[in-house]
């Protein structure tokens, strides 16, 4: 009896492994026989499912913020320092046009003319800058204040033309120069003589003679 027990046991335990159910643990301990053998006890137990491998737990995904660019300092910029300009130079004459061309700096004589002052001024004894020149044998500035058109004629307070003086010191080429620009060989000064009453040289003597035959 208790062996028929047994084997009913055994099959509904086979039974319940085959169709998957899960069944609980049965332990059936034999009662021990008449011969006083020992049986041992059977657990059967169902097949343990295999355990379902951990799914992989995703890494968090990092995302790298793009490195800033370093800042690009700008070139420096070459500061050249601006030369000073010079000063310009005072060209204006220290003196006036009269001592400019008794000295014959026909250059002061020019900046004179070009900034107002009259070829035909004359100065507190009555003197041209032509006379100036004439005296003092300037030969370049009587030629340039000739064609800037001064007036042989005009006489300082002695009444003495330039052709006075040309003739005193002989200078045949400017007694020449002068005639040619009108100078008048009448003219007397103030004790009363002509440029003939002083004339020593031979050839300025002859220069005025033939000078007063063509104006007769």
């Amino acid at each position: 009896m208790k062996a028929r027990f047994f084997i009913l046991n055994l099959l509904l335990t086979l039974g319940l492994a085959g169709c998957g159910s899960q069944a609980p643990e049965q332990t059936t301990t034999p009662e021990p026989s008449s011969d006083s053998k020992k049986s041992s006890s059977v657990v059967l137990a169902p097949p343990a499912k295999p355990a379902a491998a951990p799914s992989p737990t995703p890494e968090p995904v990092v995302k790298l913020s793009p490195e800033p660019e370093p800042a690009v300092e700008p070139a420096p910029k070459l500061v050249v320092a601006a030369t000073p300009k010079p000063e310009p130079e005072d060209t204006t004459p220290k003196r006036d046009i009269f001592f400019s061309a008794g000295s014959g700096d026909i250059d002061a004589v020019k900046f004179h003319l070009a900034n107002g002052i009259k070829v035909n001024a004359q100065d507190k004894t009555g003197k041209t800058a032509l006379l100036w020149a004439v005296r003092s044998q300037k030969h370049a500035v009587v030629s340039h204040l000739l064609a800037r058109g001064a007036n042989p004629n005009l006489a300082d307070k002695s009444q003495v033309t330039p052709l006075f003086w040309a003739v005193r010191m002989r200078r045949n080429e400017l007694v020449s120069q002068l005639l040619s620009k009108g100078s008048d060989i009448g003219h007397k000064d103030k004790r009363g003589k002509t440029v003939l009453d002083y004339a020593k040289d031979e050839t300025v003597i002859a220069i005025l003679r033939r000078h007063a035959s063509e104006k007769q």
